[in-house]
């Protein structure tokens, strides 16, 4: 296909502000969308274009934040909402929760309907705070919106991170305190919430072990190897009544292949220093070590078999049941 000069501005203009390409005039419509679909550029959104293996190189939570600064330019009076919100805060989610659209406020309940590629979430009384050049709401109103329409387990990484990031439950209760919504999803979330959990897989480990009804762990404790004198710090630690020791350790697999993760030791070195921690715990006096991806703790059920093999009891009561 021809070179197109103006669309090749267009589309270096739009990578270098880490946002999607578009058209403002009836030409440069015409011209992105043939060349979307000659495959020289993928259409990511509604008059949204990107060059593919850029677009490709962007995780969905950076992808969601493109389209948003895009978005901005063309609506500035919008107000990004939901998981949308979540990423442009930099709160742990899990990303399949973009599904390849954007999140916003709506002002009237009028004004609430959706589309496939545009969300609205009520909130009359909103008042946005700004992200760089975006306009969001604020953490407590993320949290909330976040937690009232997305399950729990999905819901719990999102208010961890934000807690981490100096979110406030008093925040949080006070906008719940005014809307007009069943907010028991919220305070289950706030009765489980501990920004000690490090990143979105731990608390989504975290809220599958509690809506698989299993005991809660401790969370980031300390343990000592006695011949050594290494302090090592586990992701989960349950103490049970029969006196055993059992420490569950989220496996991510950045820290055998991120060298600032692993001290540039590379996987070989990873892995054996994970040997090592896991003798080091056993001479602590830890039973059992489980270990589990964040692939066992999607499916839920790889993570709650482990743990109840390793003898993780029921809680006192379900979450949700009391």
């Amino acid at each position: 296909m021809k070179h197109h000069k103006e669309v090749a501005t267009l589309i270096a203009q739009a990578e270098s502000e880490q946002r999607c390409a578009y058209g403002t005039t009836k030409a440069h419509r015409s011209a992105l969308a043939r060349r979307a679909q000659a495959q020289e550029l993928e259409r990511v959104f509604p008059n949204m274009y990107a060059r593919p293996d850029y677009w490709a190189s962007l995780h969905p939570d950076e992808r969601t934040r493109h389209r948003a600064r895009t978005l901005h330019l063309k609506h500035p009076d919008w107000v990004f909402a939901g998981i949308t919100a979540a990423a442009i805060h930099g709160f742990d989610h899990q990303w399949h929760l973009h599904a390849d659209s954007v999140t916003i406020t709506a002002t009237t309940q009028g004004n609430n309907a959706s589309t496939t590629h545009v969300k609205r979430i009520f909130a009359s009384d909103c008042t946005p705070v700004r992200i760089g050049e975006l306009p969001v709401t604020s953490k407590a109103r993320t949290v909330v919106d976040c937690g009232l329409s997305t399950e729990f387990r999905f819901a719990l990484p999102v208010i961890d991170s934000a807690l981490r990031k100096e979110a406030t439950i008093a925040d949080i209760l006070n906008i719940c305190s005014t809307m007009r919504r069943d907010c028991t999803p919220l305070f289950r979330l706030l009765h489980y919430a501990n920004p000690a959990s490090e990143n979105g897989g731990e608390s989504l480990g975290r809220g599958t072990i509690i809506e698989g009804g299993l005991a809660v762990p401790e969370l980031q404790q300390e343990i000592i190897d006695p011949q050594t004198g290494d302090l090592y710090r586990v992701d989960y630690l349950w103490r049970l009544p029969t006196g055993r020791t059992v420490v569950g350790e989220f496996d991510g697999f950045a820290k055998y292949v991120d060298p600032d993760m692993n001290n540039r030791k590379g996987i070989r070195g990873a892995v054996h220093a994970e040997k090592e921690r896991e003798t080091g715990l056993y001479r602590a006096g830890v039973d059992t070590i489980v270990r589990f991806t964040y692939e066992d703790a999607l499916a839920m059920n790889p993570l709650l078999n482990k743990l109840r093999a390793a003898g993780i009891p029921q809680a006192t009561a379900a979450m949700g049941s009391g």
